[in-house]
């Protein structure tokens, strides 16, 4: 029974070190995502903004709305950019990726801190129902990162 026990005791702690949140640099977050892939994982220090029209659609930075390039300044069809944003805009490259939330979900704007963003952030809307819109805010989240589709928010505080 004592062994059993210790047995069960053990198997538990391991599970638990194995769905640990890790805390990550943003930077290396952003210039390697799919490292992430399938683990939650924690970002401090980073700017969210939430858009009335973010909750829809984004696609990146210097991509119009049909996936055709967009000089900077220039018209995306209506579709929220993220250089629209935060000032950034060196994704003239990036291929067009449109980000929409499912039921119950808001598409929301991370902001990494080289000013740019990338891949597209789910949170419940009833989570980002305190984020003010159209102001950014410094904050730490905890997401479950998935590249292929979309990061989805777990947790998020925000810094004063």
């Amino acid at each position: 029974m004592k062994k059993i026990t210790s047995l069960l005791v053990c198997s538990l702690a391991f599970f638990s070190i194995a769905n640990a949140q890790m805390v990550v640099d943003a930077t290396d977050f952003f210039n390697n995502p799919s490292k992430y892939n399938g683990r939650t994982i924690v970002l401090k220090d980073i700017i969210v903004h939430k858009d009335v029209s973010v909750g829809t659609a984004i696609t990146p930075a210097g991509v119009g709305a049909s996936g055709s390039p967009v000089a900077p300044g220039g018209s995306t069809g209506g579709v929220t950019t993220p250089s629209s944003i935060s000032g950034g805009g060196a994704g003239a490259t990036a291929p067009a990726m449109r980000c929409i939330a499912p039921r119950n979900f808001e598409v929301l704007e991370v902001v990494f801190p080289n000013g740019q963003t990338k891949g597209c952030f789910i949170i419940l809307s009833k989570m980002a129902s305190p984020i003010p819109v159209g102001k950014d805010v410094v904050s730490t989240i905890t997401f479950k990162a998935d590249t292929r589709l979309m990061n989805k928010i777990t947790m998020i505080k925000f810094i004063p």
